[in-house]
């Protein structure tokens, strides 16, 4: 099974200067059992990457084009020929619409990392649903964010099996100990 992983578009997935999704979808990959059939699409211009499998998606600049709509063309001429059963979206709710017109059988899940009422392709209620008709499943990174997404909702979707909630955390041996005195004690972890 291919599992294709597009980021928003200037997501650095890069140990340089990494964005909180590429750090999300770095983690998660690493240990997912799915590892080797997963390639991460983005685009970027740090020459390290993390060691997911990852295909940059290169853009030249131009003054007429919207480069986020290159970046979702080159994406899907890419995946025309992956063929990958599983696409997965980071936090760019309107890239749905486009890959659905483009590329059908595939199955998609759509990851929030913020409000879903101020991005483009969630805000309205027409979208909502949309996104609830298209995706396998919509996860979010905590219970407001899935409850933002479900504002003026029937109550039926309230409980749908589609909508998840998956708590992003950092690894603790990735956490730096910061100790500071204070009073004679040393605060900071273990």
């Amino acid at each position: 099974m291919k599992i294709s992983i597009l980021l928003p578009y200037k997501e650095n997935f890069s140990p340089s200067y990494p964005g909180a999704v590429s750090l999300f979808v770095n983690d998660t990959s690493l240990i997912s059992k799915y590892l080797s059939s997963i390639r991460v699409y983005g685009s970027t211009n740090y020459k390290k990457k993390f060691k997911v499998s990852y295909k940059n998606i290169g853009l030249k600049k131009s003054l007429i084009a919207s480069q986020s709509k290159a970046y979702i063309n080159n994406f899907i001429n890419f995946e025309k020929k992956r063929r990958s059963f599983l696409i997965e979206v980071h936090n760019r709710p309107n890239y749905l619409k486009t890959l659905c017109k483009k590329l059908n059988n595939r199955t998609y899940t759509l990851f929030f990392h913020n409000d879903p009422l101020s991005m483009e392709g969630s805000k309205s209620l027409e979208d909502r649903k949309f996104l609830l008709k298209t995706c396998y499943r919509i996860i979010f990174n905590s219970y407001w964010s899935r409850n933002r997404f479900l504002e003026g909702l029937e109550n039926r979707f309230i409980n749908s099996d589609k909508l998840l909630v998956f708590f992003q955390s950092a690894k603790k041996n990735n956490i730096g100990i910061i100790k500071k005195k204070k009073k004679g004690k040393k605060f900071g972890g273990k």
